[in-house]
């Protein structure tokens, strides 16, 4: 989306990078006047229209596309794509590279290859890593990790976050909050909406919690300190690319006084280009073998990466099914309620459509809280209104800008993409949609139906969490949150595209 596009100033973009959700027609050319006769009679139903109506630029038509960015994000987004990967794996071979996936990602993949999600990860983590994949054209990947395991902490924090607020908090947060995780929503308050900041999550995405403890834990044992480490996300929508640019997601803190500082995630690509990056470096993704890839010491810096990965996928000792398909902050944050209120009972209320519902909790003498699911453009234009007002009250409203959630997002594999299997195609977007939000879903039974034993509930976080902090000696208030800022409308004094370059390849990002 364009950080400062308006109905009032159209002159504010720049070809579409991607397709949008509003494509540009080339309209035909308007003939040429016949010759002025002053004597011609014109009749009314004949006479051109002078009233024509205004251009219209509606929330639908630009919030979360990628296809019509000013010229600062514009560049932020083509220096994060599957040929930058792809050329810092070749110019740094001395650097750790470490890649993060989501579920979303994975979901994606098992649908358009006919696999489980397990076995799609399975298959990333050789194309990466294993000689049958990129490793045998050049360099790879030291090691893959999954979101999986921050996600946990993300939704646990959230809960903590709200039930504070909720108490009357000294952070002085003001209900009710709204997710954070969705950068394209984030985009939108700060630019257009940023009365509204104030009611936004601190609490960074799972994408930049994993970016940040892998940097924050290999640094110190790394050649070359942070700047050897380069952490690569493989996420569901464009928008990610903007959130991994963000001057507020980078971090010194835990470099202790060395100084400097380090973005979370340095590179950020979708679904759909890591299979473009496969087919740059001519792997067959479908004939990846779908076991897990047995790698040798000589084929990781071994004992540092093995430790880490330990270490964050002991996340994964407990975890729940996750109703939703945007990690599930609305239905854990509920269910964090209702324990802390034993007396109390849960309500469902549906929305006027799929993508909108109500949790509503209570005693029989009042309503402790309710929380709100908000996906896509139309249902976000009832919830935000002008002058920065929100046009419901709850607790707490998970918010994200692709209708479906965040398997719907603009970078996953679409139902009519030339990638998917012989036979597994869809007739439209919504049956795709449907298959992959199965296999998104029975990702989390296969995890809780394989737990054994386990830790309780929310208590593996908090020793992960612990030992996060004991090893960077940084507090968990650094480490997991972040903050944001208004957006400036720059319009009539744009930024220079050489400026934009300078803006996007600073260290601390800048968008």
């Amino acid at each position: 989306m364009s950080a400062i596009l308006s109905a009032d100033d159209l002159n504010d973009f720049i070809s579409p990078g991607v397709a949008c959700v509003k494509p540009i027609e080339t309209l035909p050319a308007a003939p040429d006047p016949p010759p002025s006769n002053p004597y011609e009679v014109v009749l009314e139903d004949k006479a051109p229209p002078t009233d024509l109506p205004p251009a219209q630029i509606s929330l639908t038509d630009c919030l979360a596309c990628s296809g019509c960015v000013t010229s600062a994000e514009a560049v932020l987004v083509s220096l994060q794509s599957h040929n930058e990967v792809l050329a810092s794996l070749d110019a740094h071979p001395e650097k750790i590279f470490v890649a993060l996936i989501s579920p979303q990602s994975r979901a994606s993949l098992a649908t358009a290859y006919g696999v489980s999600t397990d076995a799609a990860g399975h298959m990333v983590e050789r194309l990466l890593c294993s000689p049958e994949g990129i490793c045998g054209k050049g360099r790879g990947f030291d090691l893959v990790l999954d979101t999986n395991a921050t996600r946990e902490v993300a939704v646990r924090f959230a809960a903590e976050e709200v039930v504070t607020a909720m108490q009357g908090g000294k952070d002085g947060r003001k209900m009710p909050i709204l997710t954070s995780a969705c950068p394209g929503f984030v985009c939108y308050l700060e630019s257009s909406q940023p009365a509204l900041i104030p009611h936004l999550s601190r609490l960074k995405s799972p994408q930049a919690i994993l970016g940040t403890a892998v940097k924050s834990l290999l640094y110190k044992d790394v050649k070359g300190g942070v700047k050897g480490i380069y952490v690569v996300s493989v996420m569901p929508c464009f928008d990610k690319k903007l959130e991994g640019a963000r001057g507020e997601l980078t971090s010194g803190a835990w470099m202790r006084g060395e100084g400097g500082v380090a973005r979370d995630v340095d590179c950020v690509i979708t679904t759909r280009e890591l299979i473009s990056l496969a087919q740059a470096r001519d792997v067959d993704f479908a004939t990846l073998p779908q076991g897990p890839p047995h790698l040798s010491p000589s084929d990781t810096a071994s004992t540092l990466l093995q430790t880490l990965k330990s270490l964050v996928e002991s996340a994964t000792t407990k975890t729940n099914p996750i109703p939703g398909t945007s990690d599930g902050y609305l239905t854990h944050i509920a269910n964090h309620i209702l324990t802390l209120h034993p007396t109390s009972s849960l309500c469902i209320e549906p929305g006027r459509n799929s993508d909108t519902i109500d949790y509503v909790i209570s005693t029989p003498e009042k309503t402790i809280a309710r929380l709100s699911r908000c996906y896509g453009f139309r249902n976000i234009q009832n919830l935000v209104r002008p002058g920065g007002k929100l046009g419901v009250e709850p607790t707490y409203v998970e918010v994200m800008a692709c209708p479906g959630g965040c398997t719907n997002g603009g970078g996953q594999v679409r139902y009519d993409d030339e990638i998917i299997a012989s036979g597994l195609g869809a007739g439209t977007q919504k049956e795709w949609l449907g298959r992959v939000d199965e296999a998104y879903y029975s990702s989390a039974e296969d995890e809780e139906n394989g737990e054994e034993g386990g830790a309780g509930e929310g208590e593996w976080v908090e020793r992960f969490v612990e030992e996060w902090e004991n090893r960077t000696g940084v507090s968990k208030d650094k480490l997991l949150f972040t903050g944001y800022r208004k957006v400036e409308n720059d319009l009539g004094g744009r930024l220079k595209e050489v400026s934009a370059v300078e803006l996007a390849s600073k260290d601390g990002g800048g968008w």
